[in-house]
């Protein structure tokens, strides 16, 4: 089997599980319950820096990353790539609030400050927004 063929079923896969049983089972909340899972799981994966972060991405299947802006108080980020197109192909409603409480989660850690996230589809381009506003007034406290 080609790797291209590998790649695309691993894809179904993820997509069969995201999108569709998760979005079963958590019905509405799924938006809420999968932000706080992915701050959850960054908690868990510590980085030294934002290339860490978009590595991990690409690591996780999550797709490709990349800082599109960057300013005091808001990062905001593009997800692209195949993975990102199969889910919003294939989906009426892809949740990416995994991703965006994963990365939210990894930069309060990397930099120390309060940081929450949304997400944009844009579907006509192929990709997702995730905005991440930080607060650097407030320090998140040393434990």
């Amino acid at each position: 089997m080609s790797e291209q063929k590998m790649e695309i079923q691993q894809f179904e896969s993820l997509i069969l599980l995201r999108d569709r049983l998760i979005s079963n089972l958590l019905g509405e909340d799924i938006d809420a319950i999968l932000y706080w899972a992915g701050k959850d799981l960054a908690r868990n994966q510590p980085v030294e820096t934002e290339i860490d972060i978009i590595k991990l991405f690409g690591h996780y299947s999550f797709g490709s990353l990349s800082l599109i802006e960057d300013k005091k108080n808001r990062k905001v980020y593009k997800l692209t790539g195949e993975i990102v197109e199969q889910r919003l192909e294939n989906s009426q409603n892809p949740s990416f609030s995994l991703e965006t409480g994963y990365l939210s989660q990894q930069l309060q850690k990397l930099y120390n400050i309060y940081s929450e996230g949304i997400y944009e589809i844009k579907r006509k381009k192929k990709e997702v927004l995730l905005t991440i506003q930080m607060d650097p007034k407030e320090p998140v406290p040393s434990v």
